[in-house]
Order: C-alpha cells, then sequence, then structure tokens
C-alpha cells in the first residue's frame, strides 16, 4: 500500500512538471480529471470520482449569486461558486468580487486551520474531534492527496467544514516558477474538488505563505480568477518543528495570543492534519478549550473574512 501510494505520488508530481513546462495543465485537467481509472490513479479513486456523480448535500452552505456577491464576514457557513470560472467567463458572468474585505470587526473568533490534507487517518480524527466540540474547521486540501483517501473530502463537505485550495503537488519550485503555474495548480485541484462535491472552492492558501514567494502578478492572476487568499496569523509549530509534541504546540498558541494583542480579536490559526501530524491531533482538543474559556466563537474561513494581518 506504502509502495503504490509513493508511486501514485511521483507519477502525479512528474505529470504536473510536464504539463507546467508545456502550458498544458488546465486543458489537460478539463479534459482528463474525470478519467479517474487510469492504471497510475488507482482504483480507490477510479471509485471515487464515480461517487462523484451522486449529489452531496452538505450540512449547509452559501452559494455565490451570479453577481459574486459576498456575504456578510460574520458566518460559520463555507461559502462556495456553483461554476468553475471557465462556465463563469463562458456564461458572460462576474468572476472577481467587487468589495473590498475590512481588517477587522471587533469579535472575539478563532479560524482553526488545517493545510496540507486529506489523511485517512489525522484527517478523519479531526473531523471527529470537531464534531464532538461542535465547531468547525476549514481545510486547505492538496490535489495529490484528494486523489487517494476516498471519502474524506465528502465528509469534510457535508459535515459543515469549509474547504480550500492548497496547490496540487506541494512542490515549490513548480508552483513559483510563475504566477501561471500557480494558477494552474489552484484549478487542478479545484477541478478534482468539483467533481467530488460539485461545488467550486474559491479560497486559497499559498504553501509556504505569500511572503517571500508571491509578486504583484500572483495576487493579480488570483484576483482575475476568483480567488481569494487566506493567510494566518498564529501558527502551532507542527510543520517548522517547534511544535513537535502536542504540549509544545498548545504552548505556542497560547504564547502568540498573549504576546499579540492586534490578533487577539480575530485569530486564524494554521495547523496540518496530513500524514505525521498525530501530535497536531492531540494538541487540537486542549487549543479548542482553551479558545472556549477566553470566550472565542468558532468560524469556518469565507471569502468575506478579514485578512489575518
Amino acid at each position: 500500500m506504502l509502495q503504490k501510494h509513493i508511486r501514485n505520488t511521483v507519477l502525479g508530481t512528474v505529470l504536473a512538471v510536464v504539463l507546467v513546462c508545456t502550458g498544458t495543465w488546465a486543458h489537460y485537467w478539463e479534459k482528463q480529471a474525470v478519467r479517474q481509472s487510469r492504471p497510475e490513479v488507482g482504483v480507490e479513486a477510479a471509485k471515487e470520482a464515480t461517487e462523484a456523480a451522486v449529489p452531496v448535500t452538505p450540512a449547509a452552505t452559501v452559494l455565490l449569486p451570479d453577481s459574486f456577491r459576498l456575504p456578510a464576514p460574520d458566518t460559520d457557513l463555507p461559502v462556495y461558486d456553483r461554476y468553475t470560472i471557465r462556465q463563469r467567463k463562458d456564461k458572460g458572468l462576474p468572476v472577481t468580487y467587487g468589495t473590498k474585505r475590512a481588517y477587522y470587526y471587533g469579535k472575539k473568533v478563532a479560524y482553526l486551520t488545517f493545510d496540507d490534507g486529506p489523511d485517512k487517518k489525522n484527517t478523519r480524527e479531526i473531523l471527529s474531534i470537531l464534531k464532538q466540540e461542535k465547531i468547525h474547521g476549514t481545510f486547505f486540501l492538496v490535489g495529490l492527496n484528494v486523489r487517494l483517501p476516498p471519502g474524506i473530502v465528502k465528509d469534510i463537505y457535508v459535515s459543515g467544514n469549509a474547504i480550500g485550495l492548497h496547490s496540487y503537488t506541494h512542490n515549490y519550485k513548480i508552483l513559483y516558477s510563475s504566477p501561471q503555474a500557480y494558477l494552474q495548480e489552484m484549478m487542478m485541484t479545484e477541478t478534482l474538488i468539483h467533481q467530488i462535491i460539485g461545488v467550486r472552492p474559491i479560497i486559497t492558501r499559498a504553501p509556504g505563505g505569500t511572503a517571500g514567494h508571491f509578486t504583484k502578478a500572483y495576487w493579480q492572476a488570483i484576483r482575475e480568477n476568483g480567488y481569494i487568499e487566506v493567510g494566518w496569523n498564529s501558527l502551532t509549530g507542527d510543520a517548522d518543528g517547534t511544535g513537535k509534541t502536542a504540549a509544545k504546540a498548545v504552548q505556542n498558541v497560547i504564547r502568540q495570543i498573549q504576546g499579540q494583542p492586534h490578533i487577539q480579536s480575530h485569530l486564524v490559526i494554521l495547523m496540518h492534519d496530513s500524514s505525521g501530524h498525530g501530535e497536531t491531533v492531540k494538541a487540537l482538543p486542549p487549543i479548542i478549550h482553551y479558545l472556549k474559556s477566553k470566550g472565542y466563537t468558532f468560524r469556518v474561513i469565507t471569502p468575506s473574512v478579514p485578512p489575518a494581518w
């Protein structure tokens, strides 16, 4: 099973490099992403693609109107688009939001965000914790991982948690080779998710963050294609080594909240649910309990949520 996973990951990454270099990435995935029965994808992914034709009913969501108006920011309902960007353009509909997001609106709100998944073990355990605590989180998914664990993307969606895009390969050399390469990675993952749940995520998160990676051309590319970039202002340290244990991860979040008053009322916490982050799963309940004790409410990230910084 591990060998198959490695083989699929390597094949997918090689394919991504070839398509970016030849400039045919978006066209390829519009034609080919529905054909999930290819041998290199595997039987499980093929099964999930077949099941995607069955309507998926979420707990509750907001669908953008044709005008692309953004909803009010104070909501715990995920926001998606019923159209792909290509469909919007073909129909002559707006593809960008018209209003600038406010930076602050005063309430103590926490946004729990999870990058690099889905993972068949950690993501499911996190979903279980969120359900038990009666709150929701936001999951920024990597395309290569979307193709492998059957059913998890649907579970995230149906349970009322939000889904965002976090590239296809998570390979910095590919992603940040050009704005078009970055855009195509997001579009590729969007296509896969759209086939599974029937709606399009419009929030994105740049692997490693935008600082040092984005130029004005990157911001322009995502804006012109209806995406809204989401950062963070707090992190457990589960990816950089400072939060290797659950106890340290919890301490990191508490220290950041106490030491940075400007983020206390609008807390966007970065965590990871990919393979190897079992300590993050352990850290999640005490983080939630601490935030509840401090009077925080919990929301999912939507396109209207104020920027983290």
